[in-house]
């Protein structure tokens, strides 16, 4: 089974379609699967270019409270929530869809979707065990290679510390899971770079303690969600994202 790191998503360009397992984990991802985990049934997602629209927007999708950020990262006008992971881990949205657009996060899922990638998973630290063992599994049954996407920063335009600090932690996850199904893992040239990059750190908390994302975040007044968005292995939520219509749709797999 092939492993790779896309650094951003414009590297996602193998074929056949990889499953991918799409990373921003400060703070997009983490916030996508703590929003499943606090009960939101379905989660659409929306570039943030398209948050003028909004009105259209909810319009099409029906009922929804609306979790955004602004390009400086603090909660977008007409927004319900603030896309701050710490700051919804306590909320009970029971039955409450959410229409969701991050600088990043979410356009990189539409930048999946125009490349054709068609299997998504959504993968942080707190799920980072769960999200590769459904990664696997799914690359068994279809026979494909696994991409672990990384958003970046800037529009997905530059590499972010934290995204691929992340993405070496998970990676180790699926090698130890395809060895142990009997299946060789082999790391192609972005797996073995992501893997170097990430040992230059003592462990997690340095590596995004010293990321941009973390630094964005805390000039932004969410410095809890850093800690946050460091913890590992703390659910099984695995988010999956479905393309149609024009629309992302995530829910939880299975």
């Amino acid at each position: 089974m092939d492993f790779e790191v896309c650094f951003l998503p414009s590297e996602a360009t193998r074929r056949p379609s990889p499953v991918a397992v799409l990373i921003d984990v400060i703070r997009a991802s983490t916030t996508i699967v703590t929003l499943l985990d606090r009960g939101a049934p379905e989660i659409v997602l929306v570039r943030q270019a398209d948050l003028p629209k909004l009105t259209e927007i909810r319009a099409k999708v029906g009922a929804a409270l609306v979790c955004a950020e602004d390009a400086s990262g603090v909660k977008a006008a007409g927004a319900d929530l603030s896309p701050s992971p710490a700051a919804l881990r306590d909320l009970d949205l029971a039955g409450q869809r959410v229409i969701f657009a991050t600088t990043n996060g979410t356009l990189a899922a539409a930048l999946l979707q125009q490349a054709g990638v068609e299997h998504v998973l959504v993968g942080c630290m707190r799920n980072g065990a769960a999200v590769m063992a459904e990664a696997v599994a799914l690359a068994r049954r279809l026979d494909r290679s696994i991409s672990l996407v990384c958003a970046g920063r800037h529009g997905c335009q530059i590499p972010a510390v934290d995204d691929v600090y992340c993405a070496a932690t998970l990676l180790r996850h699926g090698e130890e899971l395809a060895n142990s199904a009997g299946i060789p893992a082999r790391l192609l040239e972005s797996a073995q770079i992501a893997r170097a990059a990430s040992t230059v750190f003592s462990g997690t908390r340095e590596a995004f303690d010293r990321s941009m994302s973390a630094a964005v975040v805390r000039r932004i007044g969410a410095p809890d969600d850093v800690p946050y968005c460091a913890d590992e292995n703390v659910t099984r939520c695995v988010p999956l994202v479905t393309f149609g219509d024009g629309t992302a749709l995530v829910h939880k797999a299975g």
